[in-house]
């Protein structure tokens, strides 16, 4: 176990689009990453399921690094980063963003299987490492950032929220 007070950079970024798909046949949701310079909107038949185009976000993606231990913290399961705006009293997520209230912002790390049926999601330590990130250069007082697994949104496919779009996370779309 690491006993350094980590002070962590982005490192491997990549700038792309959060492209999410829906099979109409069985209704599941799945997220890729795309590096592509436009949003790919291919239909295709994969298995049992029939996949087509729903929705495509500018999105980043990176892994985080400790600048004092050199530890890196692989991010390659999050597709990309939402702030959230769920206000769903059924939703754990709304529920959160109502109990921290104006001074937390909640940010909320997107997965490739939004469905979840594989039983997968953005790790613990990510989420770990990403909220301690956000909030490393914060002033005591002010406004605060937690970070969530996508697992925790009741339906993400109804999740409200805004896609964080740019290297500085200060650009939504």
């Amino acid at each position: 176990m690491s006993t350094c007070a980590h002070s962590w950079s982005m490192t491997d970024v990549q700038n792309g689009y959060l492209v999410v798909e829906g099979c109409y046949h069985c209704g599941a949701r799945s997220s890729f990453f795309s590096l592509e310079p436009t949003v790919p909107i291919d239909e295709y038949r994969e298995g049992p399921h029939f996949w087509e185009h729903l929705a495509g976000y500018q999105a980043v993606r990176f892994n985080l690094r400790c600048d004092h231990c050199g530890e890196t913290v692989d991010l390659h399961d999050m597709m990309g980063l939402m702030l959230s705006t769920c206000d769903d009293q059924d939703c754990p997520v709304g529920r959160l963003n109502r109990e921290l209230g104006k001074k937390t912002s909640i940010y909320v790390a997107l997965c490739a299987d939004s469905s979840h049926a594989s039983g997968h999601c953005v790790t613990d330590a990510g989420v770990k490492a990403l909220e301690q990130y956000f909030n490393q250069r914060l002033r005591t007082g002010r406004r605060k950032i937690a970070v969530v697994p996508c697992s925790m949104c009741d339906r993400i496919d109804r999740c409200q929220g805004i896609v964080l779009a740019d290297t500085g996370l200060t650009e939504f779309y």
